[in-house]
């Protein structure tokens, strides 16, 4: 797949300073949905506004196939944005805030008419096309704002956290119509959220951003199941971790010892050496309740309390004197014999307890 955006050595700093990106090397592929993934102050929305062209790198280049596009204004680097806050003119009609753009790009009126209604019933909003914004709700102002980004047909679209003001019904619903459109019109688009469920939703990959640098960058399937390093294990989906000395390393395991003296088996993911704090993960889900199965690890666990969450139930555990360790059932896998100090085997096939960041002392 061809590359359409290239950041090269991207650094940027405001003060001089500290650096909110740090050496950003990365790719977006022609057609793919990329989501730049990570807290606040992680470096996501920078390097948007970097690629956007309303900020400036303080060092490096960025490329829009093999165009320098830092050097660039924003207007002339034909990418549409959707923001937030919509941005929509309240003084124009729904059809006059899609024509703006084509009409700053000097199109006839003729085909500025053509576009508008294409894209009004592309989105859905040929009847809202005489209201203004204030006439209209959050959600059909955002698809204003999606439609004018698209109207112009760029070759890339970018969006900065663009379903934060929804309500969860209504963010649900406009992430499927995104997708849909995403798909529908082979778009490029990188979108930026501190939502890892609407970056899993959406994407065909996720780079997750910490302290300026991409901590992972792989499909949402490889960030879930697969995490490099302890902060994606816990900032993807629900983790347990387990602090743990490593006693020694054979083929792809290392053998760790828990505080309580437990030896357990977990797949080596990050580098270590024996005697070293190391930190486990695993996702609740993988793990069994007296029910072990051949090859198994099984630790004893005592049980702390139950979350019954309809279609799951939530069982913390303390396991090795470490408490709030969660195990994810299903209804029926419940035993009404278990109560909050029951003592329980827990049980896990031996790769899904990954060894990850060795622990500073």
């Amino acid at each position: 797949m061809r590359s359409l955006v290239s950041f090269k050595n991207i650094k940027k700093s405001y003060d001089g300073e500290k650096l909110v990106v740090r050496n950003l090397n990365l790719d977006v592929q022609e057609g793919e949905f990329l989501t730049l993934l990570g807290p606040s102050g992680s470096g996501k929305t920078t390097s948007l506004m970097m690629l956007a062209g309303f900020e400036t790198p303080t060092d490096g280049e960025i490329f829009l196939r093999d165009r320098p596009l830092h050097i660039l204004p924003p207007h002339q680097r034909d990418i549409g944005m959707v923001f937030q806050n919509y941005a929509l003119f309240p003084h124009m009609t729904v059809a006059e805030n899609l024509a703006f753009p084509l009409s700053i790009r000097r199109m006839s009126r003729f085909d500025i008419k053509q576009r508008v209604a294409r894209i009004l019933d592309m989105v859905k909003l040929t009847p809202l096309a005489d209201r203004y914004p204030a006439q209209m709700s959050g959600g059909q102002q955002q698809r204003v704002a999606l439609a004018r980004a698209l109207v112009f047909e760029p070759k890339l679209v970018l969006m900065d956290e663009p379903l934060g003001a929804l309500d969860k019904q209504l963010r649900e619903h406009m992430q499927l119509e995104i997708k849909q459109l995403h798909e529908l019109l082979g778009l490029t688009i990188v979108y930026v959220t501190h939502d890892q469920s609407e970056a899993m939703t959406l994407s065909d990959r996720v780079a997750v951003f910490n302290d300026g640098v991409i901590q992972q960058m792989d499909s949402p399937g490889k960030l879930y199941e697969q995490p490099a390093n302890a902060f994606v294990a816990q900032f993807i989906g629900e983790n347990n971790s387990l602090l743990a000395t490593q006693i020694s390393a054979s083929g792809d395991y290392y053998r760790v010892r828990l505080d309580d003296g437990s030896e357990l088996d977990a797949l080596k993911v990050r580098p270590s050496s024996p005697g070293k704090k190391i930190q486990l993960s695993i996702r609740p889900e993988r793990i069994n309740v007296n029910a072990p199965q051949q090859g198994d690890e099984q630790i004893k666990a005592r049980v702390q309390q139950f979350i019954y969450l309809g279609d799951h139930v939530r069982m913390l555990t303390e396991v090795a004197g470490q408490g709030n360790f969660m195990v994810k059932l299903s209804p029926d896998k419940m035993d009404g014999r278990w109560q909050a100090g029951s003592e329980v085997m827990l049980s896990w096939q031996p790769q899904h307890l990954r060894a990850l960041d060795v622990v500073l002392q």
